[in-house]
């Protein structure tokens, strides 16, 4: 039996290219090696988010994300929830009020992109209002503005099944171990199943979205992808620790720390470090279950004592520079110049941006197939019902967002040039008296929308 493309990686990346496909007729076939959406996708923050820290250093990033996160939320609104998230400020804090709201005032920009809503400024006495169990000492006041809560693991499932219904095939516990070659190109990958058979599938094009196993994947056909992954631990408690989402000064002063309440408890992270560079070798340290816990602690002083841990990698492209200038951008990689044609691997990217980055990898598995079909992820919802086209936005400058990757102390430069002319208008806005306060009443009512 063939297919016209195989699959490699059940989480959402690989769900979402699968649904692509066949939303555009192409018969498809996904290989996960574990459970579909168990993995890094699961160990995420469940977020459909425009990426508020990349305005700091990637302001391209944050423009396209917010973009194709309104498309996401459009297609599976069911799975989808409003987030209000509070930023409570304190003294001592490395960024004061207005710092802060300069920034939700640039992401403003963007929120309608993503159907968001726009930030409010809120008292001390509001604050702790909304969140009574906040601790009071040194807090002078908040700013709030609001992302998508997704059911990560539902929202692969969704996939999944929306391209079952049309003719894709799924295959839990299979695990690649070869690639098949024909008249030197891959023409399919050799499998074994759960029950340790191993069966030949063949396709013309096999697309590697592997997650954080990309390079081990590429690897049996030849070719390697440089890789910095980023290990992001959550506390998932079983209760909800505040009644709306938190973005907390951590103990270190250097990062921040979110608390996510969602219908099943509370995240508390992520962490951000270098991963090990076998993905299946993550474990959370001591000192990192340690970091986030007394980070929480110090905002809200009755957090439980006992979390369960989850861990995940972050599969960010190899990229020189500090940690904090990695671009989470995506690629889609075309393997025929290092002698594997038939072969491509999307790689890097994030949860919110996904129906995207399946677009772009089956754009070109069309183009090497020599079949030119027209992507409808985003007219169609998961569960099959067409929608009106989506409203119009422009997107950034493909040949910028080039040279930008490329030039990642320039990218910063870049961020920090609209964060500087916003920051000066914000001033004019305050000096004018046009900065008005919200209540708690009127934050309810803001986000109940």
């Amino acid at each position: 039996m063939s297919w016209d493309a195989i699959v490699i990686g059940g989480g959402i990346t690989g769900a979402g290219i699968l649904r692509d496909l066949s939303l555009r007729g192409l018969k498809g076939l996904l290989l996960e090696k574990g459970e579909p959406g168990r993995a890094t996708t699961a160990a995420s923050s469940h977020l459909i988010h425009g990426g508020l820290r990349y305005l700091l250093y990637d302001r391209l990033t944050t423009h396209e994300t917010s973009w194709d996160s309104g498309n996401i939320v459009r297609i599976a609104r069911p799975l989808v929830r409003r987030l209000p998230i509070l930023w409570p400020i304190y003294r001592g804090h490395r960024h004061g009020p207005e710092t802060v709201e300069t920034l939700l005032e640039c992401y403003d920009g963007f929120q309608r992109m993503k159907l968001g809503l726009g930030h409010l400024r809120l008292t001390r006495e509001d604050a702790l209002a909304l969140v009574p169990g906040l601790a009071p000492e040194g807090l002078l006041g908040a700013v709030s503005f609001d992302e998508w809560w997704v059911d990560a693991e539902g929202l692969v499932a969704a996939n999944l099944e929306a391209a079952r219904k049309l003719g894709a095939e799924v295959r839990a516990g299979t695990r690649v171990v070869e690639f098949l070659r024909e008249d030197g190109r891959v023409a399919g990958v050799r499998a074994e199943g759960p029950d340790g058979i191993r069966t030949e599938l063949r396709a013309p094009v096999t697309i590697n979205a592997a997650g954080p196993w990309i390079d081990k994947v590429s690897s049996l056909a030849g070719p390697r992808i440089p890789l910095r992954l980023r290990q992001g631990t959550h506390l998932a408690y079983d209760r909800a620790l505040a009644p709306v989402g938190l973005i907390l000064e951590a103990v270190d002063r250097e990062r921040y720390v979110f608390v996510l309440p969602h219908p099943g408890g509370t995240l508390i992270g992520p962490t951000d470090l270098d991963a090990p560079p076998d993905p299946d070798a993550l474990r959370a340290s001591e000192d990192e279950i340690r970091y986030l816990a007394d980070s929480a602690r110090r905002y809200l002083p009755g957090l439980p004592p006992h979390a369960r841990v989850v861990v995940g990698a972050r599969p960010i492209l190899g990229q020189s520079g500090s940690e904090k200038l990695l671009s989470r951008e995506y690629e889609i990689l075309d393997h025929a110049g290092q002698g594997a044609a038939g072969l491509l691997t999307a790689g890097g990217g994030k949860m919110s941006d996904f129906r995207l980055m399946a677009k772009d990898a089956v754009d070109l598995a069309c183009a090497r197939l020599g079949r030119a079909l027209p992507c409808r992820t985003e007219r169609v919802t998961l569960e099959g019902a067409e929608l009106p086209p989506p409203p119009v936005f422009p997107r950034p400058s493909r040949p910028l967002k080039r040279f930008l990757r490329a030039h990642p102390h320039l990218r910063e430069l870049h961020a920090w040039a609209h964060l500087a002319g916003a920051y000066f208008r914000h001033w004019g806005r305050r000096a004018g008296g046009s900065t008005p306060w919200a209540d708690a009443a009127a934050f309810r009512s803001h986000y109940a929308q």
